[in-house]
């Protein structure tokens, strides 16, 4: 009688598990396909102009720079595998010639970044910082910015990757004499989370392409999946202990804790981890909180990476 159950119980297992084998393979999706380069639906797509009006910020960057409204560049370009149409802010620098290379920032959660165009470029015309070509991503006018962002930062942040590495950074790089040895990533907040992402992720989908990056205000809370800041690290550590980038890392010091804390955490484990050729620099910003950290992190960060000795 016993060995009849035992054989019985066997049967009923091999069966249950060939019946959720078959269930998993119906509803398991194909791994994304992503094309090394624009496909020509995406570059049809590409739209150039200057500075909308419309957008809600144009009121706010002309106080601040009437001359923006030319000098900012306004390209509208769709991703055939997000499947959503980008709006990006370009704007080069005051001596912008053809005859020279110059590096190239790219900022994520463009709709928050416009101000940053005439606000940095005092720190090319002064001789703070070398010239640089400006590049914020954002999306068209009418967008639920808070909600739309979350796909691209943190629910499906390696196609917003693709997207950047793929479509925006060489379609820009056939059109401005861009330096590809000088380029910044940068981003605050889930957009700093993405970053952190996006630097553990630089030697393979990244491409490379990014030699700085700009780490803001990290959202430690935040996860793609079960996958955690500290899950990219520990799988990055895992293949490689050289991590050959510039980084520039920033909070405010009147933060949540939730932000000032356990990035502490993480700055320490960089530094135990002892990677070869990292240059980091951690600062907690005195007086600044969470809304207002971005603003001296990238002046910060730019002084950084492409400061003049003399200025």
């Amino acid at each position: 009688m016993k060995i009849k159950k035992i054989i019985l119980l066997c049967i009923l297992t091999v069966t249950v598990t060939a019946l959720l084998t078959s269930c998993f393979s119906l509803f398991a999706t194909e791994p994304k396909v992503y094309s090394p380069e624009l496909l020509p639906e995406e570059r049809s797509s590409i739209v150039f102009g200057k500075l909308s009006k419309e957008h809600e910020y144009y009121q706010e960057v002309t106080m601040i720079d009437p001359a923006c409204a030319d000098y900012i560049q306004e390209l509208s370009i769709y991703d055939a595998e997000i499947d959503d149409t980008f709006t990006v802010h370009i704007s080069l620098p005051p001596d912008y010639s053809e005859d020279q290379k110059y590096p190239m920032v790219v900022m994520t959660d463009g709709v928050w970044r416009l101000s940053d165009h005439p606000e940095l470029r005092p720190m090319m015309t002064n001789g703070e910082i070398e010239s640089v070509i400006l590049v914020s991503i954002g999306y068209p006018i009418g967008y639920k910015y808070r909600e739309i962002r979350a796909r691209d930062l943190v629910y499906v942040p390696e196609s917003f990757l693709h997207f950047i590495v793929d479509n925006l950074v060489p379609y820009l790089s056939e059109i401005y004499s861009v330096d590809p040895e000088n380029m910044t990533l940068t981003g605050h907040s889930l957009g700093g989370f993405w970053t952190i992402f996006a630097m553990f992720n630089n030697d393979t989908i990244g491409k490379n392409t990014f030699q700085n990056f700009l780490i803001g205000s990290p959202s430690f809370s935040a996860s793609t999946g079960l996958m955690y800041i500290d899950d990219f690290e520990k799988a990055y550590y895992a293949r490689k202990q050289s991590l050959d980038y510039n980084v520039y890392i920033a909070v405010g010091a009147n933060e949540d804790d939730d932000f000032v804390l356990p990035l502490n955490d993480f700055v320490d484990r960089l530094d135990a981890r002892n990677y070869e050729g990292l240059q980091m620099k951690y600062d907690v910003l005195e007086g600044y909180v969470h809304e207002t950290s971005f603003k001296p992190s990238i002046r910060n960060a730019l002084l950084m990476f492409y400061g003049k000795e003399d200025s």
